[in-house]
């Protein structure tokens, strides 16, 4: 890790230490951070979500930052999901470019948003509820959650790719709001040909949110283990690709988790994807117990990912992504 990169990490670390000591009440908020677990750009989400070992570059600052690492080419993707007759939307936006003295750095934009949120309050407050005196819709409210992620990802000695995310965290619901600060980690290399591995850890420092009321909200650290494994099939003029992650949190995800190990919880996540002549690509996969499916189509710079999911609760949903290289 290079100096400069050291020294982002500390700033964001001092900072997070001011929040916390001028809040009030500290808990650890248990879906504080789900707004950042949202996924980014479809090929990966086609796949379940597995992108750890190798996700593609514009996406690296999300899924593993140390993937920027060698990165060549200017690469941007940007995508938009709707879901609950628009009720609830999702934007991700990310931009990845080569730096001097062999650094790649990256931006990443997550912005989700729940509108249409009933405010309500009693027809007359100074009275107590009645048949008369009923509940009423005061105002409509929306809950925008938003974060702004800085990458840098290097190449050292020995293989591995390192790699640094500070992450500027922002929440605003009805009259309150919540400011904050977190930073990931990663590393990654090729352990032989077509064969990658990677390791993301998230919220290092256990990320902060300090609401306006006084109430600071902690994210704790989660891990994520990645392999990845391409094949290329000459005779079918074709490239398979094999991902799996192993997604771990320090606390119960509930339906979330499918695996328990003492105060670990792990969700696997499983992809495959079968590209013919660099240009078409079918994927599937799972994410925990939930299928997922999509295809790709790319040509020259442009990259057009779908992405389809089967949720228990949720339904079908869908995610389309644009990416271009230059």
């Amino acid at each position: 890790m290079t100096r400069r990169m050291l020294g982002v990490t500390a700033t964001v670390i001092a900072l997070m230490v001011v929040l916390t000591a001028q809040a009030g009440e500290t808990v650890i908020g248990r879906y504080a951070g789900e707004f950042m677990a949202l996924g980014g750009g479809a090929r990966a989400l086609a796949m379940g979500g597995a992108a750890v070992a190798r996700p593609v570059p514009a996406t690296a600052g999300y899924y593993n930052p140390s993937a920027l690492a060698g990165l060549e080419k200017q690469q941007v993707e940007f995508m938009h999901a709707s879901q609950f007759d628009n009720l609830f939307t999702y934007d991700y936006l990310a931009f990845a470019k080569p730096m001097p003295n062999g650094l790649s750095g990256g931006l990443t934009l997550l912005y989700s948003r729940v509108g249409d949120i009933p405010l309500t309050k009693l027809a007359d407050p100074n009275q107590p509820i009645s048949d008369e005196n009923r509940v009423v819709v005061d105002r409509e409210t929306a809950d925008n959650e938003l974060a702004l992620l800085a990458s840098v990802g290097k190449q050292k000695s020995g293989g591995w790719r390192w790699g640094a995310t500070a992450k500027l965290l922002s929440k605003s619901v009805a009259d309150e709001s919540a400011f904050g600060l977190g930073v990931d980690l990663g590393a990654g290399r090729t352990i032989a040909r077509g064969l990658d591995v990677g390791i993301a850890a998230r919220d290092v420092t256990t990320s902060v949110l300090a609401w306006s009321t006084g109430r600071t909200e902690g994210i704790l650290p989660s891990v994520a283990l990645g392999g990845a494994w391409e094949k290329s099939l000459p005779a079918m003029n074709a490239d398979v690709t094999v991902v799996v992650d192993l997604d771990g949190h320090f606390e119960s995800r509930g339906a979330a988790e499918d695996l328990e190990a003492g105060p670990l919880s792990v969700e696997p996540r499983v992809g495959l994807e079968y590209e013919i002549l660099n240009t078409v690509a079918l994927r599937g996969g799972f994410q925990g117990d939930d299928l997922t499916a999509g295809a790709g189509l790319t040509i020259s710079s442009l990259a057009v990912n779908a992405a389809f999911q089967d949720h228990a609760d949720l339904g079908f949903t869908h995610r389309i992504s644009v990416g271009v290289s230059w």
